[in-house]
């Protein structure tokens, strides 16, 4: 490449983005069709600036260049900073010419000026034609520019850039008249035209096989001399010549599709180029299975020779089982060598020579062109052995007949041979069994007796069957019923349901039988829903059910048998009560009776009379009367001997005894309040000894007065009674003879209760005017001394016999 003055040529082929080369020895060869863009100073590598440079730095993040000059002339660049912050710094040191890693020299240019701190207005930095100063720096020192070089064909120099500040990038912009040695190019029309595709062919469809990545070597070199190609995995690799693929001819892909890059390299001038291409896998075929399995000839299960005809179509769909086989091309063959060379060719179908397996080979082809052989396996397979059967079953009852219900699967044991394998269904003819066709249900009643069926037993993991006969025999026998003795229905919930043993029938059996006992005739038949424990078999319709026991033979019924439970029910009676009777009355009976709820007569039962557990002697009918507490029961007994017991507890009730009357009085509302003792069931009334009785023992708002409180014990054990008085004061009263109102006296106070109480009537001066005992007067009549006192307030004070002393006034009105 030659650089002219001020015109600037950049990328010419490629963009080199490398990880940077810290050492002299690891230097980028700059060649003519080199440009820098996005470079990565980083790190130091090994430290080679020591005592090398007038610039006073050394390295911190550097990247190292070496250049051949190919034709004399000037030589200069622009180290640009992808980031124009002011604070990114770079540095450059140059050495030659012709100078060594192992003897550097002192650099002849170099620059170590800071940006910032030489307030200048970007931060590029380099060589070029205008400035006349070798080297400048460090820090404010300089403008950031030397003076370009004058270079001669041969020479060669080193570039050492440096960024001792900040983290950016950076490009390089040669400038100049100098010219570069040119790089070797690669003799193709496109790197596309060298891309290698390949099958996947090794037996692992895992996309990946071997690649021979020199077979475009010699088309990359054409007529170049004195070059090398070498191949690489990344192409930091391709650019610093690192790493190298080593196993070019059997290279293994990693990756589907993967890049590879090439590096062309002149071994004298140590300029490269460097390109890249594809490897590829296609997808060839995979097989699910390595083995086709045919039933032997023989279907009727008997006299396998080993040997069948196969159909290819049915081989094809065994081992690519799954899989889209539309767009394969599949080809079969006998041997390998006819596979490999594609002759003799089997079509269609093929007849095993060798007894039960065989080995031959298929060849596939899919669409994107990919073909693979592989051996595979015919297998021939015997069908199932067969067995012919008879099976009995039994017809009962009163219309026994040649027909009965058969449970088909019950000959499935002995036809499989208990093998879980296989699988057996049912037809009326051979041609539907052969054709699996009109298949017959498991549950099946014969017609005709004796009556021959084909059974059709399937291998489940061949697919092969083979065709047994099954013999239906109906065994009609005269139906015999037994009777287990009837229960009465005790068992805590009456519900018509119950525990039975059902071995108490004792049907007879040989020992060369067995029986079995089932919930319905049609179970019975069948041998479905066996009852697993008969010695506590528990009925399922309430009352009244028949269950049937089965006797067999071998496998062959010999007979079915009804048994008839019945659950017989207890007395309808109210099983508990409670009663009263008088402890205070021993004359007072009460009368107890055994509670029967469903209307029947009494006289169809019998009674059983107890107290407290003892048998009542001679107490045996309907009622019971009785005078004395205590826990009374009676069992009752139906006419088909079920018995239910009724309890009844008898208590003692008695007059209430009063414990003591809290009486509110001489207020704006009066109350009472009665507290008894006593084992009745109390109720209370005032002034009544027939009520209304109340279930309360508080009266409010009771006037004054005298009142008689009556307890009445609702077991009817009696009434008792008692006076109180509950007193009181008038607030006015009108002495004039209309016969009302006409003395003024306190109430509650009579010749019994009260009767030394006195009171004084006083004047508002506080005169006495009148004293009275209430017990024996109607009270003050409003006079003093025979004369009528004028209306007004007048006072009063009350000793009560009961110690109490009530002070107040009141008014006389006329």
């Amino acid at each position: 490449m030659k650089f002219i003055n001020t015109i600037i040529i950049i990328l010419v082929l490629i963009t080199i983005k490398a990880n940077a080369q810290n050492d002299c020895v690891d230097a980028i060869i700059v060649c003519g069709n080199t440009g820098f863009e996005g470079l990565s100073a980083t790190g130091i590598g090994t430290q080679e600036l020591f005592n090398s440079n007038t610039c006073s730095s050394e390295e911190n993040n550097s990247i190292w260049m070496k250049i051949y000059i190919k034709d004399s002339g000037t030589l200069g660049f622009t180290l640009v900073p992808e980031s124009r912050n002011i604070n990114e710094d770079f540095d450059f040191f140059v050495f030659g010419p012709n100078a060594t890693c192992t003897n550097l020299g002192q650099a002849i240019r170099c620059s170590t000026t800071n940006p910032q701190a030489s307030v200048q207005p970007n931060n590029y930095t380099g060589m070029n034609e205008v400035e006349t100063d070798t080297s400048e720096g460090p820090g404010a020192l300089g403008n950031s520019f030397v003076k370009w070089l004058e270079v001669n064909a041969g020479d060669s120099y080193y570039i050492v850039i440096d960024r001792p500040i900040g983290i950016s990038n950076f490009s390089l912009q040669w400038t100049g008249t100098a010219t570069f040695n040119p790089p070797p190019t690669f003799d193709m029309p496109s790197a596309a035209s060298i891309n290698l595709e390949e099958c996947d062919s090794d037996g692992t469809l895992d996309l990946a096989t071997k690649f021979n990545l020199e077979q475009n070597t010699a088309m990359m070199i054409g007529n170049q001399s004195n070059v090398n190609v070498t191949y690489h995995l990344t192409q930091n690799d391709a650019l610093t010549n690192k790493d190298r693929i080593t196993n070019t001819t059997s290279f293994t892909n990693t990756t589907n599709p993967q890049t590879i890059y090439t590096r062309i390299t002149n071994n004298v001038n140590e300029c490269y180029n460097v390109t890249d291409f594809t490897i590829s896998t296609k997808e060839t075929v995979q097989l699910s299975n390595i083995v086709s399995y045919a039933c032997d000839d023989a279907t009727d299960g008997n006299d396998s020779n080993g040997r069948t005809t196969f159909d290819l179509n049915k081989v094809s769909s065994d081992i690519f089982e799954n899989q889209d086989i539309s767009n394969l091309v599949i080809k079969y063959y006998i041997s390998e060598s006819d596979a490999n060379n594609s002759v003799n060719e089997i079509r269609n179908s093929f007849y095993n020579s060798i007894p039960q397996q065989q080995t031959i080979f298929v060849e596939t082809t899919n669409t994107r062109g990919c073909t693979a052989v592989n051996e595979i396996t015919v297998s021939v397979v015997q069908p199932p052995t067969k067995r012919d059967l008879t099976l009995v079953q039994c017809s009962t009852g009163a219309s026994a007949s040649d027909f009965s219900l058969f449970n088909l699967n019950e000959a499935t044991t002995s036809l499989m041979n208990n093998n879980p394998n296989l699988t057996s269904t049912f037809f009326t003819s051979y041609y539907d069994a052969q054709n699996n066709l009109n298949q017959l249900d498991a549950a099946y009643t014969n017609i005709a007796n004796p009556q021959n069926i084909y059974v059709r037993i399937l291998s489940k993991s061949t697919g092969c069957y083979s065709i047994s006969n099954l013999n239906l025999v109906v065994n009609v026998i005269t139906e015999k019923n037994y009777v287990i003795n009837p229960v009465c229905d005790d068992d805590g919930i009456e519900d018509g349901l119950h525990t039975f043993n059902l071995t108490d029938t004792n049907i007879t059996i040989t020992p060369s039988q067995t029986i079995s006992y089932y919930s319905t005739l049609n179970d019975a038949l069948l041998e479905e829903n066996k009852i697993i424990n008969p010695n506590r078999y528990f009925n399922v319709i309430p009352y009244h059910q028949d269950v049937y026991a089965r006797i067999e033979e071998g496998n062959d019924c010999f007979g079915i048998s009804k048994i008839k439970l019945e659950v017989l029910k207890l007395p309808d009676i109210i099983t508990a009560d409670n009663k009263k009777v008088c402890g205070n009355s021993p004359n007072f009976y009460i009368q107890l009776d055994a509670g029967i709820q469903d209307n029947s007569s009494p006289s169809t039962y019998t009674y059983l009379w107890l107290k407290d557990n003892n048998v009542i002697k001679e107490e045996t009918k309907y009622t019971l009367s009785v005078n004395r507490p205590g826990n009374y029961s009676v069992q009752v007994t139906n006419l088909m001997g079920c018995s239910k017991k009724r309890n009844i507890e008898v208590t003692s009730s008695d007059i209430a005894t009063i414990e003591n009357i809290s009486i509110v009085d001489l207020s704006e509302i009066n109350s009472v309040t009665i507290n008894v003792s006593g084992s009745g069931d109390y109720k209370y009334s005032m002034d009544s000894q027939y009520g209304p009785f109340q279930e309360s023992n508080f009266f409010d708002n009771v006037p004054a007065g005298i009142h008689n409180i009556y307890i009445n014990d609702s077991n009817n054990c009696g009434i008792v009674t008692k006076t109180i008085s509950v007193i009181g004061v008038p607030k006015f009263f009108t002495p004039n003879n209309d016969g009302f109102n006409d003395y003024w006296n306190i109430k509650g106070v009579s010749e019994t209760i009260n009767s030394k109480s006195l009171i004084y009537i006083f004047d508002r001066y506080g005169k006495m005017i009148k004293q009275i005992n209430p017990s024996s007067s109607n009270g003050w009549d409003g006079t003093f001394r025979g004369v009528a006192l004028p209306v007004d307030d007048y006072w009063y004070s009350v000793k009560l016999e009961d110690k109490r002393e009530v002070r107040g006034h009141f008014s006389l009105k006329r």
